[in-house]
């Protein structure tokens, strides 16, 4: 979402008032979001927090169909 922002992750820091390095930890999954920062994140990118994280929780979905063998 920050790249297609056309942010870097100094950018997107400094609007979250956070350092960049916190910035590359989120995205390289060494830390989580909880569910306020997530919508600050997305707010600070100019996408909608809800229509993101339903796509979130879909991809979430299939991937653990995927890995139970359910359907």
């Amino acid at each position: 979402m920050r790249n297609d922002s056309g942010m870097t992750q100094r950018d997107l820091a400094a609007i979250l008032g956070v350092s960049h390095s916190w910035v590359a930890k989120v995205e390289m999954g060494e830390r989580r979001l909880d569910v306020v920062e997530f919508c600050w994140w997305c707010q600070a990118v100019g996408v909608k927090p809800a229509e993101t994280a339903k796509a979130v929780v879909g991809s979430m979905l299939k991937q653990r169909r995927r890995f139970s063998g359910k359907k």
